[in-house]
């Protein structure tokens, strides 16, 4: 075990206090940021190289999973805040030095969908412009990666099959302008604004493209797939706080209006609480044991197969479905009070499916797995 777990359960109660301040105020506090700092949470990724804790995928996934049984925001923050990590190592050692410049503890952001443009400035950088939406933490952010159609005059660039070349670029957060239309259904804490760049230059060594079909490019796609693995953590942990919160209903003493038996003395409650309870743990055995599989993978140098890079994708959208149906479960379970504002399951409820509208928890991944298996023609490209 790490020191990072440990170190973060202690600001779990605390943590848990302010969940409905993180709520309201739309971004997590500086004075929190500052705890998770010290505790490490914003290094556990980060190369060590670089001064960075450089944990086991299995193990971030544990930190993420208990923040978000305090606090989903929190602990989708500090997810998004890994794979930023895990993609700063795909770019040029340059732009690492300069990341990682004044030490490990840096809070990245960015997207990963391309929603801008680049187009070479004649200068041997790029001219990039365009509006990101989901930039988690984007106000807080001290770097951010942008993902762009690449350009050569208006026409966009393609790849062998068709799809637009991409290219990843990296800015200073000051460089950019941050649009607040963060007003949501949940994970309101987590300030995911859009970013907007009109014009700006992005030098050389601050991008990369995936262009072909080798190793560094597979590699850098994985890193791009484990961001399902770090937001079906986050569901994982908002999932078990659910499932904790209608126990601590039932052990209060509630009851059912009209009912003369007490929640904690009813066959129903304990039978679909007892489900719920399993069903995470099984999710979280399948999430642990396909993360390190893969993340040793990769430690030894080599590349996935097709078929295991699309069970892994195919994983996050499993262990999304299970919580999904956890918090379901418990909202229901614990009764009327739940509607209120006041209720922390009402704000999982919330939270639970804004997490489950993002494009990596599609059911797209099954028909991957499937068609691999019955030998259809896939094109591999993405994934």
């Amino acid at each position: 075990m790490t020191s990072t777990l440990p170190r973060v359960d202690g600001l779990l109660p605390a943590l848990a206090e302010r969940a409905a301040e993180i709520d309201r105020a739309g971004r997590v506090p500086e004075d929190v940021l500052a705890e998770l700092s010290a505790v490490g949470c914003l290094r556990m990724l980060v190369p060590a190289a670089y001064g960075g804790a450089d944990l086991p995928l299995a193990e971030a996934l544990r930190v993420i999973e208990r923040l978000s049984t305090a606090d989903a925001s929190t602990g989708w923050l500090i997810g998004q805040v890994g794979l930023a990590h895990l993609l700063f190592a795909c770019f040029a050692d340059a732009a690492r030095d300069e990341i990682y410049a004044n030490g490990p503890d840096v809070l990245g952001a960015g997207a990963v969908a391309p929603k801008g443009r680049a187009a070479p400035d004649g200068a041997g950088g790029w001219r990039v412009s365009g509006q990101w939406p989901f930039v988690t933490g984007s106000p807080q952010a001290s770097w951010i990666y942008l993902n762009c159609i690449v350009l050569d005059g208006r026409t966009p660039r393609t790849l062998p099959n068709g799809a637009p070349l991409t290219r990843m670029v990296l800015f200073p957060a000051g460089e950019l302008e941050l649009v607040d239309t963060w007003q949501v259904l949940g994970l309101r804490g987590t300030a995911s604004q859009d970013v907007r760049a009109a014009g700006r230059t992005c030098p050389e060594h601050r991008g990369f493209s995936l262009v072909g079909d080798g190793d560094d490019v597979r590699r850098t796609v994985f890193r791009i797939a484990q961001a399902g693995l770090l937001i079906a953590a986050v569901d994982l942990g908002i999932a078990q706080g659910a499932v904790h919160d209608a126990a601590a209903h039932a052990a209060a003493g509630r009851r059912r209006t009209f009912s003369t038996r007490p929640l904690a003395d009813s066959p129903v409650f304990h039978d679909r609480l007892g489900e719920a309870h399993v069903a995470l743990r099984a999710a979280r055995a399948l999430l642990h044991r396909e993360a390190a599989g893969a993340w040793e993978t990769a430690r030894r140098g080599e590349v996935l197969s097709a078929l295991d890079r699309a069970c892994l994708r195919a994983t996050a959208t499993q262990v999304t479905a299970t919580a999904l149906q956890a918090v379901q479960t418990a909202y229901a379970l614990a009764g009327a009070s739940t509607v209120f504002d006041s209720s922390p399951l009402q704000r999982r409820l919330r939270d639970i499916n804004t997490a489950t509208q993002h494009f990596v928890n599609s059911r797209d991944s099954y028909a991957t797995v499937g068609a691999l298996l019955s030998g259809a023609d896939v094109d591999t490209t993405m994934f």
